[in-house]
């Protein structure tokens, strides 16, 4: 497989967040800092879509799967982030 994206990990603190972020809050901002992420901007790929679930009530962990536009054709990629309520990393694994 001739991917573009094989492995990138961004952190990022999220701001003004007096509470933690929704599910779908969170999925917003992981797509956002995605799109802003150089390697998204050179590469030329788009994402097509992004579902995260919760690992637990307790957890501070979230597993995704990433669906993505990309000059070769789309691709789909496990995602994992973590989002402690302020600060949030992704990671998308191959």
């Amino acid at each position: 497989m001739n991917k573009f994206l094989i492995i990138f990990l961004a952190v990022f603190t999220l701001t003004a967040c007096n509470s933690r972020l929704s599910t779908e809050e969170l999925t917003r901002e992981t797509v956002q800092a995605m799109e802003e992420h150089e390697g998204f901007l050179m590469a030329n790929i788009r994402i097509d879509s992004l579902i995260l679930t919760r690992d637990s009530a307790e957890s501070n962990m979230y597993t995704g799967i990433l669906q993505t536009i990309e000059p070769n054709g789309s691709f789909t990629y496990s995602v994992r982030v973590t989002y402690d309520g302020e600060n949030m990393t992704w990671q998308i694994i191959e």
